[in-house]
């Protein structure tokens, strides 16, 4: 069996997370010969090695556009099966890449991961029509992502959920005090960080609100963010404006979980007004040029909250669809009111006041992930995949061809 995964590491769903998931089941299936390939620049490339992932190669993506990197596709297909022979499938791992997929190679055996739910913009209507016309198997790795895809269109038969794979032993999770020295903190300061993928889901001024009521209590509480965070300037403008600007920590490893988990004390993810927005006209022209009536940003994934858990870290989360499928309120996890600023704040003064919680939740959580979220069983269901998709009589056979695209898909640029 010979595999090519494809993911544009620039694109929702696309992050660490995500790689470093594909990274287990590069390392554990090795009775499947299996290449990877990076859409995007040096640093995407960097990133996927920093996660486990060593690619055979990357492919440009034009104006930074994964889906229009066709002829990239197609040239290094040609020029690896030359050598080693056809692939039996593509392993598509986000939803740009499966379009990339499907228009370079209209006539492979494709399959697709996706750990973020459907993207706000045009992407989301070629891919629900290639899906449609040319039977896609799609592995959502939770049940709130498998509804999101349905919602839009697609056949649920065609959906499997299969929960991912946390892998502490194969990922070192971040030194304790190591992290704070970094961060200029001692254990006196309790860390918030905001963890999430993509990256612009969580709303840094929402949370900066969050932690400054926290901070006016006198609690000694600090929030790391990432630089891409939403409206993370806006946030640490207004911090400023109050002198308050050391509240804020801004660390980018915070995109790869395990390197900073440790270094926390609890973990936030909420989101703004972007992630909740219905457009119900979708007949507008505003809900056309915005995919039709769906939240401006996709449904998160669930991996950066299953690292903070698995680093025995309580997490915080909104109470949406992605985070009650891994948390239970009060055991595993503390959820809230979607945007609610005031239980955000009274949940992270609870865990302050009282370490005894706080380590309950994480024991927890820590449990929870290690039962739930295994990589043995993760790799064999998606092995499975694997043989169901390849071996699939009722689907018509795809003669590998890399010369010709299909007319009926035609590459589209992401907003």
């Amino acid at each position: 069996m010979n595999v090519l995964h494809l993911i544009d590491p620039g694109s929702p769903g696309g992050g660490g997370c995500t790689l470093r998931l594909m990274a287990e089941s590069l390392a554990r299936l090795t009775s499947v010969q299996q290449d990877v390939v990076i859409v995007g620049h040096e640093g995407h490339v960097a990133l996927a090695r920093r996660c486990g992932v060593d690619p055979i190669g990357s492919i440009g993506a034009p104006l930074r556009q994964a889906t229009l990197a066709r002829g990239g596709l197609r040239r290094m297909l040609r020029m690896h099966e030359q050598v080693q022979g056809p692939y039996d499938l593509i392993h598509a791992w986000t939803l740009s890449s499966a379009v990339l997929a499907a228009s370079a190679a209209p006539t492979r055996r494709r399959l697709a991961t996706l750990t973020v739910g459907p993207l706000c913009g045009p992407a989301t209507p070629v891919f629900r029509a290639i899906v449609q016309r040319t039977p896609t198997p799609i592995i959502a790795t939770s049940r709130s992502v498998a509804r999101e895809y349905a919602s839009i269109g697609l056949d649920p038969e065609t959906i499997t959920v299969i929960p991912p794979a946390i892998n502490p032993e194969s990922t070192p999770l971040g030194d304790r005090a190591a992290l704070r020295a970094e961060w200029g903190v001692d254990d006196r300061s309790f860390v918030v960080g905001m963890l999430s993928e993509p990256l612009r889901w969580a709303d840094a001024r929402l949370a900066a609100d969050v932690v400054l009521q926290v901070a006016a209590t006198g609690r000694d509480v600090r929030l790391l963010v990432h630089h891409a965070a939403t409206r993370k300037a806006d946030a640490e403008r207004w911090l400023a404006g109050l002198g308050q600007r050391r509240l804020l920590i801004e660390d980018d490893a915070s995109a790869e979980p395990w390197q900073v988990a440790r270094g926390l004390d609890a973990a936030l993810l909420v989101g703004g007004e972007l992630n909740a927005l219905d457009l119900s006209a979708a007949g507008s022209p505003f809900a056309v040029l915005t995919g039709g009536g769906r939240r401006m940003l996709p449904l998160p994934s669930a991996l950066p909250l299953l690292w903070a858990m698995v680093a025995g870290v309580p997490v915080i989360a909104d109470a949406s669809d992605v985070a009650t499928d891994v948390i239970v309120e009060g055991e595993s996890g503390l959820l809230i009111t979607p945007k609610d600023r005031n239980a955000a704040a009274d949940r992270i003064m609870r865990l302050y006041d009282d370490p005894t919680i706080a380590g309950r939740i994480g024991l927890q959580a820590r449990q929870h992930v290690a039962e739930a979220f295994g990589v043995s069983a993760y790799c064999v269901r998606v092995k499975e995949q694997y043989e169901a998709a390849i071996n699939d009589a009722g689907s018509t056979p795809r003669t590998p061809d890399v010369r010709h695209a299909d007319p009926a898909v035609t590459p589209v640029a992401v907003g």
